[in-house]
């Protein structure tokens, strides 16, 4: 088989599984079987593959087939132009969450104390700190699991101790500690609407996803206790779910914070920045 037919094979097979990004799956996971950049599929499509490189291949395909995510299969995702690494220990990036790291780029003053809670893979806290060397950067996560890859992800991409990384619940490792900067993008999507969700989300770990009833109970949880861990003045900028601004705009006026939210790319309130 040629690398040309396997494309094709490939791409029929994921349109038949109900892809919409039929032919992109296809030329990523031969590329990354063939351990390739993509334009070699085309410069190099007349080569026979050998049977070590159509096992992979066809292990590939029935991963996808299954709705594994992309990112999970080849074990990276880009954010921020920069490079991840990703496995089902953490949530998959997403460019949704791009807004929180523009937001702490553009508002943190000079040489912050910035604090990430619930870093997972580490996109937020290591891509500030890589545009941002002037901050001194901290990050939590409850997961031990999620903190060694962000701890992986920070070394490749920063250099060793690039960051401070704690373990625990939210804003608790980081008791009596204040900072100019909290930023997090945490769970916020109800139990009860798991059922309504992708096949793709029950890959990803439903601790860094799902969070009570209706999604807000975490959101409340900072928003109540970050204003023990901001210094005067300090923002807390945290990514929501659609439909929240209302009910989370209230809900942090009751603490004194000043509310300002930003819209995603299709529009949608996606951030929000409170200052204390």
């Amino acid at each position: 088989m040629t690398v040309k037919q396997a494309l094709a094979i490939l791409t029929s097979s994921f349109e038949k599984s109900g892809s919409p990004t039929a032919h992109l799956d296809a030329e990523v996971l031969l590329a990354h079987a063939l351990e390739w950049d993509r334009y070699m599929l085309f410069a190099r499509d007349e080569k026979k593959l050998t049977d070590e490189e159509l096992a992979r291949i066809c292990e590939y395909k029935e991963r996808r087939k299954n709705k594994e995510p992309i990112a999970y299969i080849i074990g990276k995702k880009e954010f921020y132009s920069l490079e991840f690494y990703v496995d089902h220990r953490v949530l998959i990036p997403r460019p949704e969450t791009e807004l929180i790291v523009d937001l702490a780029i553009s508002y943190a003053p000079k040489s912050s104390m910035v604090l990430d809670v619930g870093t997972g893979s580490g996109i937020i806290s290591v891509t500030l700190k890589y545009y941002r060397p002037d901050c001194d950067v901290y990050a939590s996560d409850i997961s031990f699991a999620a903190l060694q890859v962000a701890k992986a992800n920070a070394a490749r991409i920063l250099g060793k101790d690039a960051i401070y990384f704690f373990q625990g619940d939210l804003l608790s490792p980081c008791r009596g500690k204040k900072f100019d900067v909290i930023l997090s993008n945490p769970p916020y999507i109800g139990y009860r609407n798991i059922g309504l969700l992708p096949k793709e989300l029950s890959f990803e770990p439903g601790i860094a996803l799902y969070c009570g009833d209706n999604g807000k109970e975490i959101l409340y949880r900072i928003i109540s206790n970050a204003r023990y861990h901001l210094r005067e003045g300090g923002i807390l900028i945290l990514e929501i779910g659609e439909g929240m601004k209302e009910d989370i705009g209230t809900y942090a006026k009751t603490y004194g914070y000043y509310v300002n939210f930003f819209n995603d790319y299709a529009g949608i309130p996606r951030a929000v920045l409170l200052r204390g």
